[in-house]
């Protein structure tokens, strides 16, 4: 009787329980949740700049994370409770392979993460000093453009890892649509690092966040661009410059009616051995600027394209004697050979001749005599460059018989 009765005692007890975990899991089952582009914070980063070290790249800067719990308890997250980091003090140059922690509440568990580890790239960090330059937003007329009066600050300094500071080419300064009139005003501008094709660079950081940019709308006015060149090299190598031939100036009207064209900086060739671009620099009046129409476009190509040589040899009597009096009669001595060189690309020497070119001296007003005199080589076809040893001949000059 007593066995009866602890029996039907655990028996109760049994199917309660199972009644209780029944009525628990019907009201409030476990349940699992994904959470996409959870951002990884990077701590610890002092630490880099303690060593003069800088951040390159990472590979990853969110993950997805899994949570499971009760219905209840996922159901009450929100996306600030579930935190990643990565602890960048024991990071050191180069790649470095480091463990993502990630922290959810205590009535919550992770099921899942997208990653365990990112890489972080690290550079030695370096400074240099950029130029800022004012970006206008719109669309202005033909003839107007926004002139830059002035920048309450003309450079800042751009620090980073060495990669990224390489590629900074200015800071940009944009000025938004709209905030340029006819009227002189200030505005404060945002500061952006950016490259050379005006595409911002990232985990690098200015000296300085903004810039008071004073702005105005002018003129705009397109006038022919004269590019000097100058070449002192030995003229082994043929170099051709491609330039702009106008530029787009902007300033007041009453400055720039007086500008019919520009000149630019001269352009050196003479260390130039191979093909490069170079900045066109103008030279402006103190209060003319520019186009933004033309700012990208100031660039030279220059193209260089290795000589060939070719050589010819003349005797003296090849030499033709120019503008003789009639009554004289001329002769060259102490020489018998006479070599020319010819330079220049090879398909033009090779349609060169013998008969193409013509030795010849000037004895016009030449009276009886020894005289010594220049010789003169022209080619009757396309080369670069003539050379002929020796430069003078002796002629002896005579009454004819």
């Amino acid at each position: 009787m007593l066995d009866n009765k602890k029996f039907n005692i655990v028996l109760s007890v049994l199917i309660a329980i199972g009644i209780w975990a029944y009525v628990i899991g019907e009201t409030n089952p476990t349940d699992t949740k994904t959470y996409r582009d959870v951002p990884i914070q990077f701590l610890g980063e002092e630490s880099l700049d303690e060593n003069e070290l800088a951040i390159l790249d990472i590979s990853a800067e969110t993950l997805n994370v899994t949570v499971t719990g009760t219905r209840a308890n996922v159901s009450r997250l929100r996306p600030g409770d579930i935190t990643a980091s990565v602890s960048l003090e024991e990071a050191a140059k180069g790649e470095n392979q480091l463990r993502v922690n990630i922290r959810v509440p205590d009535n919550v568990e992770i099921e899942d993460k997208s990653l365990n580890k990112v890489t972080v790239t690290v550079e030695n960090k370096v400074s240099k000093e950029i130029d800022i330059l004012p970006q206008y937003e719109g669309v202005f007329s033909t003839d107007q453009e926004p002139i830059t009066v002035e920048l309450s600050r003309s450079k800042v300094t751009v620090t980073g890892a060495q990669s990224l500071v390489e590629q900074a080419d200015h800071a940009s300064a944009l000025v938004k649509e709209g905030e340029v009139t006819d009227r002189l005003k200030t505005i404060a501008c945002k500061l952006e690092p950016v490259d050379k094709r005006g595409e911002m660079i990232e985990r690098v950081k200015l000296s300085a966040g903004s810039v008071q940019v004073t702005a105005e709308l002018g003129m705009a006015k397109t006038v022919p661009l004269k590019v000097p060149v100058v070449d002192l090299s030995d003229g082994t190598l043929e170099k051709s410059v491609s330039a702009p031939k106008t530029i787009t100036i902007k300033g007041k009207s009453s400055v720039l009616e007086s500008i019919e064209f520009v000149t630019a900086e001269a352009i050196d060739l003479t260390d130039v051995t191979e093909d490069t671009t170079v900045k066109i620099v103008p030279v402006l009046p103190a209060d003319v600027q520019v186009s933004g129409r033309s700012a990208e476009s100031m660039i030279a190509e220059i193209k260089v394209e290795a000589l060939s040589t070719r050589t010819f040899t003349f005797n003296s009597d090849e030499i033709d004697m120019q503008n003789l009096a009639a009554d004289l009669q001329a002769e060259i001595s102490g020489i018998d050979r006479l070599v020319v060189v010819l330079t220049g690309k090879e398909e033009q020497l090779a349609a060169i001749e013998k008969e193409d070119i013509i030795l010849q001296v000037e004895l016009k007003d030449k009276q009886e005599g020894s005289h010594q005199v220049s010789l003169e080589v022209v080619c009757q076809k396309d080369c670069t460059k003539i050379e002929v040893t020796p430069k003078k001949v002796h002629v002896e000059i005579e009454q004819k018989e």
